[in-house]
């Protein structure tokens, strides 16, 4: 489910699990070993590869780095320690 036309925001969606884990690892199926995901927010940086680097030096574990999607937009996905 998702909006476009969220007050505030640029969208909103609601993923189930199996499609998070199709989207960073190529299958329905989350990795055990991870810790589930309990909401995903998205940010627009102006460079991506610096903001990947920052994220790496302080910590977080990155799922996907720098990738690009299929329609183009280039994405990192990352875990918060909490």
């Amino acid at each position: 489910m998702h909006a476009q036309n969220v007050e505030g925001s640029k969208g909103f969606a609601i993923w189930p699990l199996s499609l998070s884990a199709e989207d960073c690892f190529g299958t329905k199926i989350w990795s055990l070993d991870i810790p589930k995901p309990q909401v995903w927010l998205e940010f627009e940086v102006e460079d991506i590869k610096k903001a990947s680097e920052e994220m790496k030096r302080k910590g977080y574990k990155l799922l996907l780095d720098s990738f690009e999607e299929p329609y183009g937009q280039i994405v990192s996905r990352f875990l918060s320690p909490e």
